[in-house]
């Protein structure tokens, strides 16, 4: 193995790093006595590899060297079949290429994936523990935050989640306005601008490709999901019944799952799966980041587990791709947005449901500041809806305690006045940009 590292190597210092768009995300510099690796998750194809060239290029506009920095990709198909033993190997097959960088401090190692060979993280506590350089790791598992790195790496890692580009980051690329308040020249095109990013989404790859290709990339993503992350990593038999479980999420974006139903569907079908393996399954694609999961809040663990989850997707493109009526799901779409965009500021995410009975989509739980309630409304031009969904935020505001709430529309503003406070309307656009 050691002259497959060093090719590896000595390809990466060769080859110049590709051309990207800058992401909105830079990666923190960790000083060198804190003695931790930096951890990158994500789904497959949100954009973790090109973040990290994204930092390898301030490193060297730092006045860092390109030997300096190393690149193993573990997914790379010359490291088929590598294991944990090999790990000394590729550091010894670095230092015979560049003798003249041990013990340096600015040499850093970036491990794409390195969750595809067992005993990982006692090769990287090792390295932080003895050697004298900064590492940087990707993977796309979301135990990497917990249950992978528990006993060997616990305190030792700062970590980062990927998603795909972010409305805001969307906006630089494809320079649609990104400002609030709107001028009238400025509004279509910001409906035509959100309209584009929900439906497509944001994955890096599909930034312009036509829709059938979009259909296609995206479908394919998904298949990789399911084929590395979930039958590959967890050894799963009922591939069937996954890929089912998937379509079913896919196709209902922004709902409460209730795997009993889920079950009794399947067992009509003549699709045979038990009920704690639907739920293993779910737990398999919350993990690769397919799907997140929202629980009620309740202050009671016990009461919140006797209730069904709703899901959400990691990207709005995904329903598009899997669409069966295109457009149907529009009410979806955009609360499934609204998801994503505060998920990625808080991961405190719950649902909320009144002592009437009545829901309230997202309450927000931020560790050191007070919550915030959220709507979700494709339109409140019918009355029946619009009373509907401000009753449901009065009973809320009421029972926690707050005065102010929102409600997130496609493209309607207003400020209604109530005993609890103050109901802000506003468009998906202006979320997006003061949110």
């Amino acid at each position: 193995m050691l002259a497959v590292f060093q090719e590896i190597i000595t390809e990466f210092h060769q080859a110049p790093l590709p051309e990207l768009i800058a992401r909105d995300m830079p990666l923190p510099e960790i000083p060198q006595a804190l003695r931790k690796a930096l951890i990158v998750i994500g789904m497959r194809r949100s954009g973790k590899t090109w973040l990290l060239y994204q930092y390898m290029q301030h490193l060297l506009a730092q006045g860092r060297t390109k030997t300096q920095l190393v690149y193993i990709n573990f997914e790379d198909d010359r490291l088929y079949g590598m294991e944990a033993k090999h790990f000394p190997e590729m550091i010894d097959a670095y230092w015979s290429l560049y003798p003249e960088h041990i013990g340096q401090q600015q040499v850093v190692f970036f491990f794409d994936e390195i969750a595809e060979v067992p005993g990982w993280e006692r090769f990287i506590r090792r390295l932080l523990d003895k050697e004298n350089m900064q590492i940087v790791i990707t993977g796309s598992s979301a135990k990497m935050l917990s249950k992978e790195i528990a006993t060997n790496l616990r305190g030792r890692t700062i970590t980062r989640e990927v998603f795909p580009f972010s409305f805001a980051e969307m906006a630089k690329v494809r320079e649609w306005p990104n400002t609030w308040p709107l001028d009238p020249k400025q509004q279509a095109m910001a409906l035509n601008a959100i309209q584009h990013y929900v439906t497509w989404g944001g994955f890096p790859e599909v930034l312009s490709v036509t829709p059938a290709l979009h259909r296609e990339l995206l479908q394919g993503y998904m298949d990789s999901v399911i084929y590395r992350d979930i039958i590959e990593r967890h050894d799963v038999k009922n591939h069937h019944a996954v890929k089912q479980l998937l379509l079913h999420c896919l196709h209902n974006p922004a709902t409460l799952l209730s795997v009993n139903k889920v079950f009794q569907q399947f067992k009509a079908r003549g699709l045979s799966v038990s009920k704690d393996a639907l739920y293993q399954f779910v737990d398999y694609l919350a993990d690769a980041y397919c799907i997140f999961t929202v629980s009620v809040y309740s202050f009671s663990l016990n009461k919140a587990a006797l209730k069904p989850k709703k899901v959400y997707l990691i990207d709005t493109g995904l329903v598009s791709a899997y669409a069966i009526k295109p457009g149907y799901e529009k009410a979806g779409c955009l609360e499934n947005a609204v998801f994503l965009h505060l998920r990625r500021q808080c991961e405190d995410i719950f649902y909320f449901q009144t002592r009437q009975g009545h829901e309230v989509d997202f309450l927000l739980v931020p560790p050191h500041d007070v919550m915030q309630l959220y709507q979700v409304s494709v339109s409140l031009q019918d009355e029946t809806t619009r009373q509907r969904e401000v009753r449901a935020l009065q009973e809320a505001m009421q029972e926690l305690s707050l005065s102010v709430a929102t409600i997130i529309t496609w493209h309607e503003s207003d400020t209604i006045h109530v005993d609890e406070g103050e109901i802000r309307v506003m468009p998906l656009y202006q979320a997006y940009v003061t949110i």
